[in-house]
């Protein structure tokens, strides 16, 4: 796994969506082509995005290099952090300084041209709500908020068809016919929102509805029947809800144009999970269903926790990681799983699965004992575990390289989401906490 390699030197208008009255989604396309005036088309140019890939295929190669450069100039002054990064006053350390600031700059540029407004699919969104209101003959109101959030154009691509899944539910299972409304003493016209927003470096996608919420009963029977859930088994709301995401899991007791397809809500985690992104619930009988998914505003440079194990260093996304310690003999647990006894972690009175990268990806010469070395705990979205490595190297920002048929080979391959090229010439596999250990 070690290798070296040898470089040379704002908010939308809400839009009203039912059977009734289709037509009302026209308004926003109307005011788009409206805003898309000869002024601004002169100020603006057409590059094929091929051209923008390979821009920031140099800028990940101009961010390598750094790396290798300042890794040079430490050793250059004996491995210390003082001569390349701790200011000494220097020529190389200021020119590695201004070389920094411009690269991040350069970075920053390169991705914001690969960024695009999240509006387009919020329209196709609402379109897709206005067919299936006819197709369910229910009455829906589609309103969306922070149409200008912007992201990278390969994510939105991604997302869109876990979303459109998700409207479906939202249509069919959370929506109530009018009459059941009015009788709940709601409104007859459903509720349906859609918004985006920056958080950090991270972009959050929030689908809401007013309808019934997740009927955690049937959920729980249904899993029971499936034999997903021991008979006896007593498990708290949150857990509850998370069942609908295992594979095959659905609800529905017939099969429809627009639900009970075989294509459940564990694709959606899955597809978002691939990104580097993550989905939770929040629901409430009688009062609707919060979505909420929280992705990476571009794939394709990640902050990242790079850690040892034996001789071999891997890659965390930061986003994923919440807290590192060295545990203590007492905190050392373990619980039963369906292949038997597995170890775990009592870290503040929860108890979490005691993973070892080292037997993942058959590493030898690791630390056994978990006191002796560091335990990560990882969080994606409503699951977590901890993670037992040697030692924690450093945080740093790495270009994420496609490793292709590399994998093929590779022990522990369902877990790698990639690779980077690290300051010293090593490569590091970047993992995906989602499916790296998905049980």
């Amino acid at each position: 796994m070690r290798r070296k390699v040898r470089r040379g030197g704002g908010g939308g208008e809400g839009t009203a969506v039912s059977a009734l009255a289709p037509q009302s989604t026209s308004s926003s396309s109307q005011s788009s082509s409206a805003s898309s005036s000869p002024a601004s088309a002169a100020s603006s140019v057409r590059v094929n995005t091929e051209k923008l890939d390979s821009l920031m295929d140099v800028v990940g190669e101009l961010v390598i290099v750094q790396s290798q450069l300042q890794e040079s100039a430490r050793g250059a002054v004996g491995g210390t952090a003082g001569g390349a990064a701790g200011g000494d006053g220097s020529p190389l350390t200021r020119n590695l300084a201004q070389l920094g600031r411009i690269t991040k700059e350069l970075q920053r540029t390169a991705m914001a041209l690969r960024m695009v407004p999240i509006k387009p699919m919020f329209q196709r969104i609402g379109r897709v709500v206005r067919d299936l209101s006819r197709e369910c003959d229910k009455r829906v109101r589609f309103t969306t908020s922070g149409d200008e959030t912007e992201i990278d154009r390969t994510v939105v691509e991604e997302i869109v068809d876990p979303l459109v899944h998700m409207v479906r539910n939202a249509v069919d299972h959370g929506l109530e016919p009018s009459e059941a409304r009015v009788a709940a003493g709601k409104d007859a016209v459903g509720k349906i929102s859609l918004g985006a927003a920056h958080e950090g470096s991270t972009l959050v996608i929030e689908l809401r509805d007013d309808g019934r919420g997740l009927d955690l009963e049937k959920i729980l029977a249904k899993a029971r029947k499936q034999g997903l859930v021991a008979g006896d088994a007593r498990l708290a709301p949150e857990e509850i809800t998370s069942l609908i995401f295992l594979p095959g899991f659905s609800t529905a007791d017939k099969v429809t144009s627009v639900s009970g397809r075989g294509v459940g809500m564990d694709v959606v985690r899955r597809n978002i999970e691939r990104l580097g992104g993550h989905i939770t619930i929040e629901s409430a009988a009688g009062a609707g269903s919060t979505f909420r998914i929280r992705l990476p505003l571009t794939t394709a440079i990640i902050d990242g926790l790079l850690v040892r194990v034996g001789p071999d260093h891997f890659i965390l996304p930061s986003t994923s990681v919440r807290m590192a310690l060295r545990p203590v003999r007492a905190s050392l647990a373990s619980i039963q799983a369906r292949e038997g006894r597995r170890e775990a972690l009592d870290h503040r009175g929860k108890i979490l699965p005691l993973h070892r990268l080292h037997r993942r990806f058959g590493i030898v010469d690791a630390v056994e004992d978990p006191t002796a070395g560091i335990v990560v705990i990882v969080e994606n979205g409503d699951r977590a575990y901890a993670l037992l490595v040697d030692e924690l190297v450093n945080k740093q920002e790495v270009v994420v390289k496609n490793l292709g048929g590399f994998l093929q080979n590779l022990p522990g391959a369902a877990g790698v989401a990639g690779g980077a090229i690290l300051g010293d010439g090593n490569i590091a596999l970047i993992l995906d906490p989602a499916s790296l250990y998905a049980a």
